[in-house]
């Protein structure tokens, strides 16, 4: 189980822009991995709804929970992740604080934290859904991302 508040606080410091749309972390347990986002100043568009912008970074941010999860560390720079490719579907404008949650299967978690565990650098797939605070769903993404592990100098020149 996370400390969901240091996260939330590691991950502000590591990236300022989730300090700046206020992002919270809410799950990152049980498969489950959820953030928060309200509509304010800073994340309103010309038309009063959160930008859409603000809703793929919600989304993206999921990756990294889940790649906490893999390396069982509240310190992503233990490995190197990063999203490969996004696509987003908007599905109708998002006029209230968002919510982006995707699941994530335990087994697939162990497989590729083996992977990790022997050098391997490892890919996967996630899939979130970004609703109001009504549940309306206002967005659905599918990304990839690679994750590998930390190598020395020495490794990394051979």
């Amino acid at each position: 189980m996370f400390d969901v508040a240091g996260v939330d606080a590691m991950l502000r410091r590591l990236c300022p822009l989730y300090g700046h749309i206020d992002l919270h972390v809410d799950a990152m347990h049980d498969g489950v991995y959820r953030c928060r986002v309200p509509l304010n100043a800073q994340n309103g568009n010309h038309l009063n709804t959160v930008h859409a912008a603000v809703q793929w970074a919600a989304a993206e941010m999921l990756g990294g929970l889940v790649a906490m999860r893999i390396i069982r560390s509240e310190d992503p720079t233990a490995v190197h992740v990063a999203v490969q490719s996004m696509s987003i579907d908007f599905q109708r404008p998002a006029r209230s604080a968002i919510i982006a949650e995707a699941m994530f299967h335990e087994s697939d978690a162990e497989r590729i934290e083996r992977g990790i565990r022997r050098g391997e650098n490892e890919t996967f797939r996630l899939n979130a859904v970004i609703r109001t605070a009504r549940g309306e769903t206002v967005a659905i993404t599918e990304a990839a991302y690679v994750i590998r592990p930390l190598r020395s100098a020495s490794a990394r020149a051979a």
